[in-house]
């Protein structure tokens, strides 16, 4: 069997200035593929020495025995050693979720010179028993350790599964260390010098303390900021940190260690229900954060479904079988942070304010949330990054939502103060319309000057209407038509005259008289009426001559399809004391084409269109184009 000797690595640091810079991505890349740390074994039984200042990994010693019975004692298990497959040839101890209790084996030899401490350290801090037996001449000692048993119970006080060792000068010790879990099951293990051990845990314990003093205070400021706002989006923000928190102290250990260390297996629950709390909570946030109740009213339906999914879930995650809660979970958020992003995102396509942003957050807690995820399926290595994905992921977040939250705060502001700004005009002009009020009042201004101005509108109004047909005289029709033209060239949009006459009239009132050719020309009128658009405006030229007013019209063929329509029901038989007249008409159609052409220019126009089609032989539609000119000259 092969011994191998620990030895002192330094790394190489790269410089990523200058023309290095292209080594960036490669390098991350490279980082998620590497375990975590700098020293490792070969295969074999591994010699520890004093002069060893960094962890080594105990993989490559390692082999290992799946238990399903989860009953098998350490003697049966070393009664099976020769049956054992070996972990040197992974990337790492993952088996994923699995309810089997696995078993490792591997044998260290002293320090050669004098004796030695060390700490064996499990990288996965979310395990629920751990257990380590030493073979001795009396037998088995064992040191327990895990999430599930209070910090009194566990053989080292730390918020993962640690056991202190000592070892003799040149002394060979053979291990067995098991481990179950109802989350995924990582047994990826470090076994440190004592000093190196206590180090490494105090400097760890630092950056877990500054993310959880980040989450604190992000958490209070945000609580303030919703008192004196009352804005339910700080609120939905406070509530998604402390949800989520939640579940980062029971991912790195400090939750199970610090604040529910005695309530055992129900400590378990805490992750998947904190996290799919998070997420409900998250879902909530985005509706009001992105206003998509106004903005994207689709997206606000599927942010209602996740957000009643996420509530059943939440309540779910407390019944089901805690390895089910946890991959409930995984998947849970995954969807709906992707739901997130993809909602974001058509936010930005909308102009929402803020959502560029909000991307950016979710997209960082996205990649944190997949490469947990992975992980703890086993298809990415535990290192650094894998292992603290979320914790990374998830302060980017924070950080960024809460600028986001700034700026809201800021827009709020701003829109408080228009408020207050148009409540001091609106009481304003109260003011000065009480002072005409009174002004009017003390006139005495008489009913008969008021029934004068109606009388004077409805002159009016009678002066710009057909008597025949109740449609817009010339008149109106010249009014109408320089208002239409105003808000086109406002509003950027196509305007159409289409000027209508009638074909085969005359001969009507030749042979059935004027009263009869009256009664024809108020049956068209209301047929133009019932086919043109609500917004088209319908006038009489006079005799035979209609003209229609098409405005807000989209580039294509609208102008068109209204001329088709007007055609369609002029050409359909009249029915009238039993007679049946057949009628036709030819229409021309001009387009607004810029704000100098005038209100004369397009009915002459127009006017030249309607021609030209009767030239070509009557009953159709005809469209302005400058040979029209040439035809009319002729």
């Amino acid at each position: 069997m092969a011994v191998l000797t620990g030895m002192n690595r330094r790394p190489r640091h790269v410089c990523l200035y200058g023309s290095s810079h292209r080594l960036l991505w490669p390098l991350l890349l490279l980082a998620l593929l590497l375990p975590a740390t700098p020293a490792q074994a070969a295969g074999g039984i591994l010699q520890l020495r004093v002069d060893q200042t960094e962890a080594i990994r105990l993989q490559p010693a390692i082999h290992y025995l799946r238990d399903s019975s989860r009953r098998m004692s350490a003697d049966q298990v070393l009664a099976q050693r020769n049956e054992m497959q070996s972990a040197a040839a992974g990337r790492d101890i993952n088996f994923s979720y699995t309810s089997d209790r696995v078993w490792l084996l591997f044998e260290l030899i002293g320090d050669p010179d004098q004796t030695s401490d060390w700490v064996i350290e499990m990288l996965y801090p979310s395990l629920d028993r751990v257990s380590l037996y030493s073979q001795t001449a009396d037998g088995w000692q064992v040191q327990r350790s895990g999430d599930v048993l209070p910090s009194s119970e566990r053989s080292l006080s730390h918020r993962t599964a640690a056991f202190p060792l000592q070892l003799a000068a040149g002394e060979r010790q053979l291990f067995l260390l098991s481990g179950e879990s109802a989350g995924s099951l990582s047994l990826d293990a470090l076994i440190w010098p004592a000093e190196s051990f206590r180090a490494h845990s105090n400097l760890a314990h630092i950056i877990l303390a500054a993310y959880l003093g980040m989450i604190l205070a992000l958490g209070g400021y945000n609580l303030l900021l919703f008192i004196a706002l009352r804005e339910p989006s700080f609120l939905l923000y406070v509530l998604f940190i402390a949800s989520f928190g939640t579940g980062a102290m029971a991912i790195n250990g400090l939750g199970p260690y610090y604040l529910w260390p005695n309530i055992g297996e129900i400590g378990n629950r805490i992750l998947p229900t904190s996290i799919i709390l998070a997420t409900t909570v998250a879902a909530l946030f985005t509706r009001t954060f992105l206003d998509v109740q106004l903005r994207a009213p689709g997206w606000y339906k599927l942010l209602s479904m996740a957000t009643l999914t996420g509530a059943i879930l939440t309540l779910a995650s407390l019944l089901l079988p805690v390895q089910l809660a946890l991959q409930t979970m995984s998947v849970f958020g995954l969807t709906v942070t992707l739901m997130l992003i993809i909602c974001g995102i058509h936010c930005i396509v909308l102009g929402v304010p803020g959502a560029r942003i909000f991307v950016l957050a979710w997209g960082l807690m996205m990649t944190g949330a997949v490469l947990l995820a992975l992980r703890n399926f086993a298809l990415l290595p535990n290192n650094f990054i894998t292992l603290y994905s979320v914790q990374i992921g998830s302060a980017l977040e924070m950080l960024l939502l809460s600028f986001g939250l700034a700026a809201r705060f800021n827009e709020l502001k701003r829109q408080k103060e228009m408020a207050q700004t148009a409540a001091l005009n609106a009481q304003r002009q109260h003011v000065l319309a009480l002072q005409q009020h009174e002004r009017v009042l003390e006139q005495r201004v008489n009913e008969r000057t008021r029934e004068l101005e109606q009388a004077n509108l409805q002159l009016e109004n009678m002066a710009m209407q057909d008597v025949l047909t109740g449609l817009a005289n010339r008149a109106g029709l010249n009014r109408h038509l320089h208002e239409a033209l105003a808000r086109a060239d406002r509003n950027q949009q196509q305007l159409a005259l289409l000027m209508i006459d009638l074909d085969n009239f005359k001969p009507v009132n030749d042979v059935f008289g004027h009263a009869f050719g009256d009664r024809v020309l108020q049956e068209v009128a209301l047929r133009l009426q019932a086919e043109a658009r609500a917004s088209d405006f319908v006038a009489r030229l006079g005799g035979d001559e209609f003209i229609v007013v098409s405005e807000g019209l989209h580039p294509g063929n609208d102008a068109h399809a209204v001329a088709e329509r007007l055609l369609s029901a002029l050409t359909r038989p009249i029915m009238l004391d039993g007679q049946q007249i057949q009628i036709g008409a030819s229409i021309g159609v001009s387009h607004a084409t810029g704000p100098e052409l005038l209100a004369d220019e397009l009915l002459r126009q127009a006017d030249q269109a309607m021609y030209a089609r009767k030239r070509q032989g009557r009953s159709g539609i005809s469209y302005y184009t400058r040979d029209d000119e040439q035809g009319l000259s002729e």
